[in-house]
């Protein structure tokens, strides 16, 4: 078997360029079927949008735009990295930094003033198999198939601090898996049934979503596998997650300290936009920001923060320091957003976009896509050529030309 990408860089780079052309013609494969004499020239007029990643090469960019053109016969091309397509999926944010779950690593890339630190880019050779590898731990029983069933399932969550207080497990005990918790194949009623058993299992998933009680406070819960079984489990699927949430945060606060100018950091630190698959897994996002709170989050000193705020107050205007009589000052929490120099004392990420609405049922999890997409259309959608290569700008300047229209 031969992987021409491993942990998002090129590893054999023939085998990518075959792989780009087979895949580009599988989705032009309709147009193909209704013209087989003239498919070549179709294609020729339909542009490509390649997202690239932050550790492919320079020289590795400028062949993969040599083919397109030579090889592919395109007349339009462009590239976007995948951490900036990530951000505009977000409305083309300013600052941000994109963290991206991948299998086996997860990459940080900080984006200031609308161009990615790649620089400061880190890949932490965790990933959303970590995940597996633990719940093995707690589940030998299982075999791979299954843990992965169940870390993709709906079953499976990450629990907030309030949750966990509220469940009926205790969690502060070692996490260590019982025999009775391995979990258990329940089939004979199905079996004996007479119905169609995809049928059944998929109407009782139905049927617990539309329970009040919460994933939480059962001791069990069941999942549909990928052979049709129904699958009993127990706190395993609220475990798993801790190791890798902690260890991203780590590796987030050491790239981010790495941003010399304060006010940079701070906005960056303002807008962490979480994607991956991993990320699709319920409370994960959250408990992530959580952890990046405990972990990095600075907090004024009370004496500090009451200081600068006698100090501001003597420093105002009379006009203005009226509007703060009475307290407002404290409930305003004006000073303490405006004027306390250290950060990050604000981390948060961004709603999800409200347009293309199909995402929403997609799910966010490879919302670097989406950002590809909204790109496409405005780049490709008139006639101005400015932000993508052309057959007449490559025929001037060659495989080069690529540097010279990159966003």
């Amino acid at each position: 078997m031969i992987y021409p990408i491993n942990n998002g860089s090129i590893t054999n780079l023939d085998a990518f360029l075959y792989f780009l052309k087979a895949i580009y013609k599988s989705v032009l494969q309709q147009r193909i079927k209704e013209n087989p004499e003239g498919w070549e020239a179709q294609v020729s007029n339909i542009p490509m949008f390649l997202i690239t990643h932050y550790s492919w090469s320079q020289s590795e960019q400028e062949i993969l735009t040599q083919f397109v053109f030579e090889s592919m016969k395109l007349n339009n091309f462009m590239i976007m990295p995948n951490s900036l397509a990530t951000s505009y999926a977000f409305g083309s944010l300013q600052n941000c930094v994109v963290i991206d779950i991948g299998g086996a690593h997860t990459d940080i890339i900080p984006i200031v003033d609308y161009t990615p630190l790649e620089y400061l880019a880190y890949s932490a050779p965790v990933g959303g198999d970590a995940i597996n590898a633990k719940l093995a731990s707690f589940l030998p029983g299982w075999s791979a198939a299954s843990i992965e069933d169940l870390k993709r399932s709906s079953v499976f969550e990450v629990l907030s601090k309030d949750a966990k207080d509220k469940s009926k497990f205790n969690f502060n005990e070692d996490e260590e898996a019982s025999e009775e918790d391995e979990g258990a194949l329940d089939v004979a009623a199905i079996i004996t049934s007479g119905r169609d058993t995809r049928e059944i299992l998929e109407e009782r998933e139905r049927n617990k979503n539309k329970e009040q009680v919460s994933n939480s406070q059962l001791e069990t819960n069941s999942f549909v596998d990928r052979d049709g079984n129904d699958v009993t489990v127990g706190k395993q699927r609220f475990q798993g997650c801790d190791d890798l949430i902690k260890e991203i945060s780590r590796a987030c606060g050491m790239v981010l300290s790495q941003i010399d100018e304060g006010s940079r950091c701070k906005a960056v630190w303002e807008n962490v936009l979480i994607s991956g698959g991993t990320s699709e897994i319920a409370g994960f996002r959250e408990a992530l920001l959580t952890q990046l709170c405990e972990d990095h989050l600075i907090y004024e000193p009370d004496h500090e923060r009451q200081q600068r705020e006698q100090d501001l107050m003597a420093n105002m205007p009379k006009q203005r320091k009226n509007k703060f009589i009475g307290g407002a000052v404290a409930q305003s929490g004006f000073l303490n957003s405006l004027e306390y120099a250290q950060s990050p004392n604000i981390i948060k990420a961004p709603k999800f976009p409200e347009y293309f609405t199909e995402w929403k049922k997609h799910g966010y999890g490879e919302v670097a896509f989406l950002g590809a997409q909204i790109v496409s259309k405005q780049v490709f959608g008139h006639s101005n050529d400015t932000f993508y290569v052309t057959r007449g700008k490559y025929d001037d300047k060659g495989p080069s030309v690529i540097w010279d229209v990159c966003l």
